[in-house]
């Protein structure tokens, strides 16, 4: 694909090449000036703490690609004597070096690919201003519908990949709190109150995040009668309980209690049902200014992962369930570069897309698409009948290995079986209700597990 314009292309590359400059939101110190700054240029090399030969080497198998130097057998031979010598008058002469396909014309994912490289833990330098890159390399790419993305850790570190970009919504509350998106696994109101969805989040990791709560107590005003000119001094964080308490229509949580017990504000409040402390961070992060909002996302983020709580704060103020335990990955997510035909690439990657969504309607479309996914992909072979075709499929995957065959044969046909009793595809009313998200979650792992091997092997 060619999505990203020669604008854009060139922009990034006018970044690698001479860096760019940094505006600062509030004046900051500088030391080396000795005076307060508003801004400060930064520019960092695009191999980082590696050279330039083990960085293309980490992208492209340099032995096998041709030299354009008859002196030499391949381009590692002929690069490293140039970069020796010094004979490059451009530090980054391979963009217009037709080998690399980094030249507009050559498709996005060549250029995705490197500057997920530039910002590879093994690559980037921690003390540098690496963020600032892969915030300026989003900021362009958005508008030519990408962006660099964190889709793994190694060693607690974030390695990006390159994901179609979509624009953050707006969560409209109440309607989209976290008690709404997953009512199915929260029970409140009769009784002890029971949570299938975040109960597993201790107190030690509720404490932690609420004093994080806490501290983002932003001062504003607020005005309780529209029709009334008075205001009262508030808070985001008391805003963001007032507004879950006339949501419920009953008092769930109390702030006044902080003044008058002897525990700690953040031990009072870790206190409450988990998932109510999640919609208070929604609404405290809709309360918070624009600046905050990015401050507090990362802080709480930050905390959650310390925990090991799988869940996070996304680019617009929900909290999401992460896929700690699941098939889906980073390297099954990049499988959609490798499908030839168009259709079924779009509807695998719209599966994806959908169950990442933190709401149970979204795991049910994804589950619907990724039958859909399995459908198409048994008539991948245009020239053969969908029975021909997905015999073929099959007999790749096992690679020449009846039990195998069987194997796979079996899990086709029983995947086809679930997909028309249950309601997945068809709506009929004789069709097997699905009502618990982890059910639906149980689906698409299982089918996800056979695509993903089905997609390796196709030609």
């Amino acid at each position: 694909m060619n999505n990203i314009s020669e604008i854009t292309r060139q922009d990034i590359l006018d970044i690698i090449k001479d860096g760019f400059i940094v505006h600062l939101d509030e004046p900051a110190y500088d030391s080396n000036v000795g005076d307060y700054i508003m801004e400060y240029p930064v520019k960092i090399p695009f191999y980082g703490r590696i050279d330039e030969i083990s960085f293309l080497s980490r992208i492209y198998d340099l032995e096998k690609m041709p030299s354009k130097d008859s002196r030499y057998r391949n381009a590692l031979g002929d690069i490293s004597c140039h970069l020796r010598f010094g004979d490059y008058d451009d530090d980054c002469w391979f963009f217009s070096d037709d080998r690399f396909n980094l030249r507009h014309g050559d498709g996005d994912e060549p250029l995705l690919k490197f500057l997920c490289e530039m910002l590879h833990p093994a690559v980037r330098n921690e003390k540098s201003d690496w963020k600032r890159y892969l915030d300026k390399f989003n900021e362009l790419l958005r508008t030519d519908g990408y962006e660099l993305y964190p889709a793994q850790h190694i060693s607690g570190r974030d390695v990006y990949r390159a994901r179609n970009y979509i624009e953050p919504t707006q969560p409209c509350f109440p309607d989209s709190l976290f008690t709404e998106r997953y009512k199915e696994l929260v029970v409140y109101g009769q009784g002890q109150p029971i949570d299938n969805i975040s109960g597993s989040v201790d107190l030690n990791a509720k404490k932690h995040i609420c004093k994080i709560m806490l501290e983002f107590r932003e001062p504003m005003r607020y005005q309780p009668n529209r029709y009334d000119s008075w205001t009262e001094n508030t808070d985001a964080l008391e805003q963001a309980v007032r507004r879950l308490n006339e949501h419920l229509e009953i008092p769930v949580v109390d702030l006044r209690v902080l003044n008058i017990s002897p525990c700690s504000d953040y031990e009072i409040l870790a206190a409450h049902f988990t998932p109510f402390l999640f919609d208070i961070i929604e609404l405290q992060y809709d309360e918070l200014s624009s600046r905050e909002k990015t401050a507090f996302q990362a802080e709480i983020n930050t905390s959650l992962q310390r925990d090991n709580v799988s869940f996070k704060l996304n680019d617009s103020g929900l909290i999401e369930q992460l896929a700690v335990h699941e098939v889906l990955t980073s390297d099954i997510i990049a499988l959609s570069t490798q499908i030839q035909e168009p259709g079924l690439r779009e509807l695998f990657d719209l599966a994806i897309e959908k169950h990442m969504q933190p709401n149970l309607q979204s795991h049910k479309d994804a589950v619907e698409k990724l039958w859909d996914v399995l459908e198409r992909l048994k008539t991948y072979y245009a020239d053969l009948d969908k029975r021909q075709s997905a015999d073929k499929i099959i007999e790749d995957m096992a690679c020449g290995q009846d039990a195998y065959k069987t194997l796979f044969s079996t899990e086709f046909k029983e995947l086809t079986t679930i997909g028309n009793d249950f309601r997945i595809r068809h709506h009929e009313t004789n069709k097997i209700d699905i009502v618990d998200i982890r059910h639906y979650d149980y689906f698409f792992n299982r089918c996800l597990a056979l695509i993903a091997l089905a997609l390796q092997y196709l030609q």
